[in-house]
């Protein structure tokens, strides 16, 4: 077995205190026992059930050079129709948004953003509503930070003076954050280019959670930072960085969770919070020090990878209404560690990545919730020059018909996207 065992995992636990020793401790550890567990010239592997192609397979076009990839987790590729697929395309300090469309086996350039990361590329998705066919980025425009909206039918694009994090599933609202606080506290899912708008080091009162109604162009914070930090309050925040990041609407838009963290002399603390839309009714969902990645079942439950007192770390499925928590996949789907989990479109399937292992491998897994099984996907080889804020997590996203799913990967030495048919696994009973 290559994945990291229950005591290595234990110490890493114990240096969460000590957040640049535990880095460094880390990522040498990692390099020595690579020594041992490497498979030499490995790449992938596929379960015998699946098929791993690439966007201009998949839409009858010629092979394309150079990078590209789609974004962070929670959000597909794919339109509704499954018609068009969306990607980046990296050129120096911007990226190129990129749609492809299998119908008519076209390549279209709808537009640039300079405000991008690795992780989550410039926010790139499709707009709800008007048949799926507008595109949303976030992009800057005279100095201010904002999205831009592009009508792919019409050619037609508008620019509004706020960037997007999360979108309502009708498509007339959003969720936004400091973009520029996230740069400087956590560089992998910030911007780096200086704006009029937002600024790295804001009053804690003025920054927090905004909501942005997408027709009229205007934005109104719903919940601060000096808000979250005064809710039930810990000694470990006194003299804390904060911040917040992963917002996520729930299926009916009435409510949404993000991830609040603060940063002090004793390491890092995370939080698991959920309200209303319009930023009421607040809830502390999990606070055991570590919450990482989440995903909704339906409006009353998410899927999370966190920590309980009294259970340690695992997958739980989290009440929101009660704070219930119970977990899913004990001793099977938790075995690899934290991963970026969610749940296919009919909710019987959940998809999950792994961090490079001792080989450097990553695994892309797919649990049964009715079965309660695992199945093995791949496992993709992770290049050492794809670390900290460059590396390349798979980030794996269903398609909204349920029969695919989209992952970056660099097992070819270059990050990329890729789609894996999955539809002969899921379709199984």
């Amino acid at each position: 077995m290559s994945e990291f065992s229950t005591l290595e995992r234990t110490f890493a636990r114990i240096l969460e205190r000590f957040p640049r020793l535990r880095t460094a401790i880390k990522e040498y550890y990692k390099k020595l026992v690579y020594l041992r567990f490497n498979e030499p010239g490995f790449q992938y592997e596929l379960n015998p059930n699946v098929i791993l192609i690439t966007p201009q397979e998949w839409a009858g076009l010629p092979e394309a050079k150079g990078e590209w990839f789609f974004g962070y987790y929670d959000k597909s590729p794919w339109s509704l129709d499954m018609n068009r697929a969306l990607f980046h395309r990296p050129d120096g300090e911007k990226a190129a948004i990129i749609v492809l469309e299998r119908e008519s086996k076209k390549e279209s350039l709808i537009g640039t953003s300079d405000t991008w990361n690795w992780q989550q590329g410039s926010m790139a998705q499709w707009l709800p509503g008007n048949k799926n066919l507008r595109v949303v980025f976030n992009t800057t425009e005279d100095g201010i930070l904002g999205c831009r909206v592009v009508e792919l039918e019409r050619v037609a694009e508008r620019f509004i003076p706020w960037p997007i994090q999360t979108l309502h599933p009708a498509g007339h609202e959003a969720l936004t954050l400091n973009y520029r606080r996230l740069d400087r506290l956590r560089p992998d899912y910030g911007y780096s280019v200086k704006v009029r708008n937002f600024s790295s080091t804001q009053d804690l009162d003025e920054d927090g959670i905004w909501r942005v109604d997408l027709d009229k162009g205007t934005g109104i914070l719903v919940i601060s930072i000096s808000d979250l930090a005064c809710h039930e309050p810990i000694p470990e925040m006194k003299d804390a960085q904060h911040k917040v990041n992963h917002l996520i609407y729930s299926p009916s838009g009435e409510r949404f969770v993000f991830l609040y963290r603060f940063i002090g002399n004793k390491g890092k603390f995370s939080r698991l919070c959920v309200a209303r839309s319009d930023g009421s009714d607040l809830w502390l969902l999990m606070d055991a020090r570590m919450v990482s990645h989440y995903h909704w079942r339906d409006d009353n439950h998410l899927l999370v990878w966190g920590r309980t007192r009294g259970k340690g770390d695992h997958y739980y499925l989290v009440d929101v209404n009660t704070r219930k928590t119970e977990i899913i996949g004990e001793g099977i789907l938790d075995r690899y560690g934290d991963g970026h989990c969610s749940f296919s479109p009919d909710g019987r399937w959940i998809v999950t990545d792994t961090y490079p292992d001792r080989a450097r491998q990553q695994r892309l897994l797919l649990f049964d919730t009715l079965q309660e099984n695992c199945v093995m996907i791949g496992r993709f080889f992770s290049p050492w020059n794809f670390l900290d804020s460059h590396r390349c997590d798979l980030h794996p996203r269903w398609s909204p018909d349920g029969q695919w799913i989209s992952i970056d990967s660099a097992h070819e030495g270059i990050r990329r996207t890729y789609f894996v048919d999955v539809s002969k696994i899921v379709r199984s009973d």
